[in-house]
């Protein structure tokens, strides 16, 4: 299959930094990737919205759009509010891509930027962590919401999948407005030597501000923040391998996908 005017739209969930563009690095990248596609970025909290960009592409026939959320977790944004956006400027269902932590590779993805992060870091690379003993407290940090008693169950099998791969390190996951609560990171393991992973699309407030105030790093302890996943040239490559199989294949796009890897 073959696409005449092909448009694949970002969608990230917005920000309250000035000048900050969650997505936008992404988009980018796979702009660079995907030179035949119209790479567009819309935001569900932020102008240019989701529903405006919608009803703008809706308008010209000759486009093809495909949608691909910008989210690392199942919320009712991608559950409900992304499909019926979709619905409603009159696309397919399956045009709706799987979100970013549903991509096949996603988890081996991750594992693997741990595993260079912490042999960078002068902790050993895997096979070395074993040998040695030596042992990183790993956290994934996601925004969750203030309700919130504990982790969802897509974050924990998020978790336990990751965990299977990096054997030799604590994994945890916390949240910023949810619990277990990012702030009370040293009350979830003895390790001191801590890494952040942040689950989130780009450079906003929550990356700027908020995620190195909860994480208050003190005398000896040793606590390294990533760059937001969703900024991450590997994820630009999942989602582009993604589409590729797709359109081999002759589906737009699929029903979300566990985690793991296939």
């Amino acid at each position: 299959m073959s696409f005449r005017y092909p448009v694949l739209l970002v969608v990230a969930h917005g920000t309250r930094h000035p000048g900050s563009v969650p997505g936008g690095e992404f988009c980018a990248q796979l702009q660079r990737l995907m030179p035949g596609f119209d790479i567009r970025l819309a935001f569900l909290r932020n102008a240019p919205t989701v529903g405006n960009v919608l009803q703008s592409v809706s308008q010209e026939p000759d486009l093809d759009v495909l949608l691909f959320p910008l989210f690392f977790a199942r919320s009712s944004i991608v559950s409900d509010e992304l499909p019926a956006l979709t619905s409603r400027a009159g696309l397919a269902p399956n045009m709706l891509l799987p979100s970013a932590s549903y991509l096949p590779g996603f988890v081996n993805m991750l594992a693997s930027r741990v595993i260079t992060e912490v042999a960078a870091k002068g902790n050993g690379d895997r096979d070395d962590c074993l040998r040695k003993r030596q042992k990183t407290a790993v956290f994934l940090v996601s925004h969750g919401q203030k309700r919130e008693t504990c982790s969802s169950p897509e974050m924990c099998e998020l978790r336990n999948s990751i965990a299977q791969i990096l054997t030799c390190h604590e994994i945890h996951n916390v949240q910023l407005d949810g619990q277990p609560s990012l702030a009370g990171w040293r009350d979830m393991t003895d390790c001191r030597n801590a890494l952040f992973v942040p689950l989130f699309a780009g450079d906003g407030l929550h990356c700027h501000e908020d995620i190195p105030m909860e994480i208050d790093v003190r005398p000896g302890e040793k606590a390294n923040i990533l760059a937001p996943v969703g900024t991450w040239p590997e994820l630009s490559l999942l989602l582009v391998d993604h589409l590729q199989l797709c359109l081999a294949h002759g589906v737009e796009g699929e029903a979300l996908l566990p985690f793991g890897d296939t």
